[in-house]
């Protein structure tokens, strides 16, 4: 972490999309996949938030959540770990079955609520330590964690909490159009979902029996475009891309990780975040 660490941007309050909020938020989800020790230390005495929780859940070989909490005198921030383990998580993301999900008449990925559940009541207790009318309350995660993320905020929003924000990274699709269409009415704040060009992971599962929530921006090496093309079209190139790369497993991770390499979701982040 001490190789980002000191980029973190403070958040701001805009209902726009906000290059400055979309890294902030990616380094909070980032944060989500290091050691508690590691997190505590970086939140509260690089990045200025004063309380700082962690969370884990770990059932059987399907369910392995991890989330963390932090907090100061304006925003609570909820930040979901991704896919650490492929053998643990991406057997959770291939189990596309439907089930009654969060908000009304709606259905959820069925593997990602039940990797959600065990983890609800300790971070909703610890939000409710934290969270006063003065702050705002932000949701985000990365991959796996960005469809954790989805729900847990419908989940709240269901139990009249304010969910000012929702930003998602490389998430799969979490839930149905009905899912999608309710997630996207109930938030009024910045809500949206950020792809890098080239990730197929965003394309799983399969519309039309799932959809994904949220304004979506993608990160392309030089700028951040929004993108109308049809999930068709979009679904074609992406697997177009990964073909052609299938033969480098490094080029194909690239388009998926969080950081790391050169086209990596918080590379492309701050590129975009330093350009005038």
């Amino acid at each position: 972490m001490t190789t980002y660490a000191h980029l973190y941007p403070s958040l701001e309050g805009t209902e726009n999309y906000s290059k400055k909020n979309a890294l902030a938020l990616a380094l909070l989800a980032k944060l989500a996949y290091e050691k508690s020790t590691v997190g505590r230390k970086v939140a509260r005495q690089q990045w200025g938030f004063k309380h700082y929780q962690y969370f884990t859940v770990k059932k059987g070989s399907d369910v392995d959540t991890q989330a963390i909490l932090c907090a100061n005198d304006t925003d609570v921030v909820i930040a979901f770990r991704g896919t650490a383990e492929m053998k643990n998580d991406w057997l959770t993301n291939l189990q596309a079955v439907r089930e009654a999900g969060p908000l009304r008449k709606t259905l959820a990925h069925e593997g990602f609520q039940d990797a959600l559940f065990p983890a609800v009541i300790r971070i909703v207790n610890a939000i409710d330590s934290r969270l006063t009318n003065s702050k705002r309350l932000w949701i985000t995660g990365h991959s796996l964690g960005g469809a954790l993320a989805s729900l847990f905020a419908a989940m709240l929003i269901e139990n009249k909490y304010n969910v000012y924000g929702l930003y998602t990274y490389a998430s799969p699709r979490p839930g149905d159009a009905t899912f999608a269409d309710n997630l996207n009415a109930a938030i009024k704040g910045p809500h949206f979902r950020i792809v890098n060009e080239s990730d197929v992971v965003p394309h799983v599962p399969p519309e039309p029996f799932f959809s994904h929530p949220g304004s979506r921006k993608i990160l392309k090496e030089q700028r951040v475009v929004d993108d109308n093309r049809s999930w068709f079209k979009e679904r074609i190139k992406a697997l177009k891309d990964f073909v052609e790369r299938v033969g480098d497993t490094f080029d194909v991770i690239d388009n998926h990780s969080l950081w790391g390499g050169g086209k990596s979701y918080i590379e492309r982040l701050l590129k975009d975040y330093e350009r005038d």
